[in-house]
């Protein structure tokens, strides 16, 4: 597996309340519509300047720290074994 970054997983964290129009529309532009909402994009230079213009109110991931943070929380997720206790 290379170390290329191929895809961009963006997420709306914050609403649009009280942000200019330019930026709703950019946000808008890249496919995301509610808050907490991720999309998958590209990783090419326009891409990422729209981003960079809105990164106030996005979070952005690489396809692999989001493959490590869904493994890691599905760790978490698992079930344990009980807990056995010997009177």
């Amino acid at each position: 597996m290379s170390n290329e970054i191929r895809h961009l997983f963006v997420t709306l964290k914050r609403s649009f309340a009280g942000t200019r129009e330019t930026h709703i529309n950019i946000v808008r532009s890249l496919g995301l519509r509610k808050r907490e909402q991720t999309v998958q994009k590209a990783n090419v230079a326009s891409v990422r300047g729209a981003i960079d213009k809105v990164k106030h109110l996005v979070t952005v991931e690489t396809d692999q720290a989001r493959a490590a943070r869904l493994t890691l929380e599905a760790a978490k997720a698992a079930p344990r074994p009980p807990i056995t206790v010997k009177h």
